[in-house]
């Protein structure tokens, strides 16, 4: 048994600071072993002389109090604790040393490559020196960084450069001031000898601010997009929020050994590489609506999690949910907005529904947890936005603006909850009622709505039921009805909406906008003057986020295919049908699939008016991940061979019209990084692996390999030929890695494509790729796209052997002992853990026992395997 059981930190017993930290002057000298911190504090006290600081793997080596030694202290359990501290205003100075080489978690102050760089959400900054490091604490930081010039010629830090010079021995320095109060897991400190791209931007008031993209050199023209896709997030958000950039100077640092994708640190935002560079030869259309997605989130963070911050981590979707909402509308209002909804929409269902139905399942306020790490989910984020699109959806645009005015009028520059933001939005319009609504703060899972449906002809009444419930998930057994909006349409023969009308209610429920309130375990809606059998369009724009069950029959789902003015739902009807088919020959593998289905996807392949990317996302059958979730003990190589076979015959039914429109889309064009180029390049990445699987066109992938002009296509060529393992694929793998195997960025999607594919080979391959020069068990990107992408191969990690599960356990001990977020994110490879057939669930079970048990697991695992094995 492990020594010593994790701390639970429960969000009831929650208590202010006892002291506020007013100000904060920091210096530091760097040294990769021994980085000097002097830390001095501006204090008032607020309950108490006894004040408790928090530190992690620091050497402490003086502490004054007024100037003066202080020795009423003790170092226990990660706390400093000082006593006898006087009752009015002081200043504490601290002097410690810190080890940035040796940091591989990369929390707090660390070494990546040649460059210093910190990571302090949630909790790294108590890694750089001693301090009340918790969100609620807000200070203003003033910076001094000391180092070697020539090693070091760019000190950065938050806010605005205030003075700079030389000094002996060949050293410089520079001094930052952040004159906007903040906690500290917005603290950011970069120094290196980095290339840098500027430009400016003029503010809506006409302040001109310096912006800064810096990265490795020789990276400079990567960086364009990034910078690019900045000005385009300041422009947006002063015209869609009306929200202004506060200081003279952004900065962004690209970095290739970090946790997460990117931080918004105050005026300098750290960004994993990924999500800075690209160019067509290097990175993928994917990469770079990557980069704008992030870029924007991390530049709307300045209002929505820096200006207004959390009071406690558990408040974290208040920031995190609030900003994807943002970021996704900015994302929609750039590109297609109907192709954004649904990868945003095929997203949540393929990562959060499951975590909602698994081991990790939690509200998206939880209630505790042991490392807040842990907590940077799906749910937080992408189902938190879910939450905040349901408040645009039931106070629509204008409301919800008004919402956002009264949030930032009433909470700028404090340390805030989930009611506060609540309260701002009912406030804002006329004291809406959110009381029964906040339960999507407080209960977890995935609410089911199944709906019938009947139409009475001689009274033209339509009448549509709709019944909620929510599956137990831990800790909460019973769960109470949610208000969720519910878009819905009724179309008419000839595809139009009909008018609505309730009968015998009075609230008419915001039918100009086709809205309806579900709130009880049962609802019924009689709607009346239906002068025809209408075909309900349902949950329209995904407007509730819920597993959705209805009669409608599969004409209905052609139907709506064809004609529903939802574009949404124009997908949803399409997937329907396929899972039906799916599930069929699940059942026998000789089953006949749906001729109405064949039909339908060929109308959908053959509609011109349809835009290319729109189509090839219409076109495309459910995932792996949503077969599952709708079985008991899913099986995942009869999953993907049934999904492949379907695939196969759509194909080879259509080949003659997939080939056309291969031939159409393969004239060359100039490369451009718009909604149409790229939809262009994936309509015919999608065709290309159709016809792949047509016996005369095997070579295809190859040739497209060849002649590919840019990274989105050699990618979807090599994919393919991996995949189905086509001629040439060796030859285009080898080819692949000796162009691009100094790039490291380049070489993930080597590795990652590789790890991806479902033949049995692939175990062995990737055993082989660990040793390859190109792999480094201490960079997290290569981890995740060699071994994470094994532990989310589906049919591979669930081998029947076992052999996969053994693989993954294995590698999350040794990733566990370099860097506990890698491995915490490896763990959750066993989140199906009760979903497991008797002989792997067994095998499962002693791999994640043995790691529970160990006295070298990290808090990060440990909670989420502990989780696991508890459900």
């Amino acid at each position: 048994m492990k020594t010593e059981t994790p701390v639970v930190k429960y969000l009831a017993d929650y208590k202010a600071p006892t002291h506020k930290i007013e100000t904060v002057d920091l210096e530091f000298h760097l040294d990769d072993t021994q980085t000097q911190v002097f830390s001095k504090m501006k204090i008032t006290p607020v309950n108490g002389n006894t004040l408790e600081l928090n530190g992690e793997e620091l050497k402490l080596k003086s502490v004054k109090v007024n100037g003066e030694e202080f020795s009423n202290y003790k170092e226990e359990n990660e706390i400093l604790t000082l006593t006898g501290l006087p009752s009015e205003a002081f200043t504490l100075e601290i002097h410690n040393e810190i080890n940035p080489k040796a940091n591989t978690a990369l929390d707090g102050l660390y070494k990546s490559g040649g460059m210093f760089c910190s990571q302090n959400e949630p909790e790294g900054f108590r890694r750089i020196t001693y301090f009340i490091d918790r969100p609620d604490n807000l200070s203003v930081f003033t910076t001094k960084i000391i180092a070697d010039k020539k090693d070091y010629p760019f000190l950065l830090s938050n806010g605005n450069l205030i003075e700079s010079g030389d000094l002996e021995d060949g050293k410089h320095f520079a001094v930052w001031n952040d004159p906007f109060a903040k906690p500290a897991y917005l603290y950011a400190l970069v120094a290196g000898d980095l290339a840098v791209i500027e430009d400016t931007f003029k503010t809506k008031s006409g302040r001109d601010v310096k912006l800064q993209v810096f990265v490795d050199k020789g990276n400079e023209e990567k960086s364009h997009h990034a910078m690019e896709s900045l000005k385009k997030s300041m422009k947006w958000d002063e015209k869609r929020f009306r929200l202004e950039y506060d200081l003279d100077i952004y900065m962004i640092v690209a970095v290739d050994s970090f946790n997460m994708g990117a931080m918004e640190n105050k005026g300098l935002n750290i960004f994993n590489s990924a999500y800075v560079l690209a160019s067509k030869e290097t990175a993928e259309d994917r990469n770079f609506f990557g980069i704008e997605s992030v870029v924007g989130h991390e530049y709307f963070h300045n209002w929505t999690g820096n200006r207004v911050t959390c009071r406690d981590w558990f408040q974290l979707t208040l920031k995190e949910g609030l900003t994807v909402f943002r970021d996704q509308e900015f994302s929609a209002d750039l590109n297609s907005r109907s192709v954004c909804r649904i990868n945003d929409v095929r997203n949540l269902k393929a990562a959060q529904f499951p975590e909602d139905a698994g081991p990790q399942s939690h509200p998206i306020q939880p209630k505790s947890y042991i490392e807040m790490n842990n907590f940077y989910t799906m749910t937080i984020y992408e189902k938190g936005a879910e939450v905040i699109r349901m408040y645009h959806t039931l106070l629509g645009e204008e409301g919800f603006q008004r919402g956002m005015d009264k949030y930032f009028e009433l909470y700028d520059g404090q340390a805030v909850t989930t009611a506060d933001f609540t309260h701002a939005m009912s406030v804002a319009n006329d004291n809406y009622d959110f009381s029964q609504f906040r339960r999507w703060y407080d209960q977890a899972g995935t609410p089911v709505l199944d709906i019938t449906t009947k139409y009475d002809e001689a009274a033209k009444e339509f009448t549509l039921t709709v019944n909620q419930s929510t599956p137990a998930t831990p800790g909460q057994p019973t769960k109470e009805p949610f208000h969720m909006p519910f878009l819905l349409g009724l179309l008419d023969s000839a595809g139009n909406d009909m008018t609505l009308a309730l009968k015998n209610r009075d609230d008419q429920n915001d039918l100009d906008r086709g809205l309806l309130h579900i709130k009880a375990d049962t609802e019924t809606f009689v709607f009346a003057n239906v002068n025809e059998r209408p075909v309900a369009s349902l949950n329209r724009n995904f407007s509730a986020p819920v597993v959705l069950r209805s009669d409608l029959t599969d004409e209905d789902f052609v139907f709506l295919m064809a004609n529903d003015n939802d574009d949404f739902n124009r997908y949803e009807a399409g997937q329907a049908l396929a899972l039906k088919n799916i599930h069929a020959m699940l059942k026998d593998e000789n089953h006949q699939v749906d001729e109405l289905f064949i039909k339908a996807w060929g109308s959908i392949l053959n509609d011109n008016n349809i835009d290319e990317e729109f189509k090839a996302v219409c076109l495309s059958l459910p995932s792996m991940i949503d077969v599952a979730a709708t079985i008991d003990i899913p099986n995942y190589r009869a999953i993907h061979e049934a999904k492949d076979k379907l695939f196969k015959l759509l194909a080879n039914t259509y080949k003659l019209e997939l080939a056309s429109i291969y031939n159409d889309l393969s004239t060359e064009r100039p490369f451009k990084v718009d909604a149409k180029a790229m939809g262009e390049r994936k309509l015919r990445g999608f065709v290309l692996a159709c016809l792949s699987t047509v016996e005369e066109h095997k070579e295809l992938a190859r040739e497209c390999f060849k002649y590919a002009t840019n990274m989105t296509d050699m990618m979807n060529s090599l994919s393919v030929m991996v995949n189905e393992n086509l001629p040439g694929c060796q030859e285009s793998l080898k080819e692949f890695y000796d162009k691009f195997k100094d790039q490291t960025l380049v070489m993930q999607k080597w590795l990652s494509v590789q790890a991806s594919s479902c033949d049995d080979t692939t175990f062995d391959k990737v055993q082989e790729l660990m040793k390859d020069e190109v792999f480094d068990m201490n960079v997290p990107n290569l981890v995740s796209a060699l071994i994470g992408s094994f532990a989310r191969n589906k049919v591979q990690f669930n081998h029947e052997s076992g052999r996969g599960m053994k693989f993954i356990a294995e590698m999350i001990r040794k990733v566990d002992a370099i860097n506990p977020q890698s491995a915490s994110r490896l763990a959750g490879a066993f989140n199906d853990y009760r979903k497991m057939p008797a002989d792997l669930k067994e095998i499962a079970k002693a791999e994640l026992t043995a790691i529970v048990e160990s006295d070298k697991t990290s808090k990060n695992v440990y909670e989420k395997l502990s989780k696991t094995l508890n459900s």
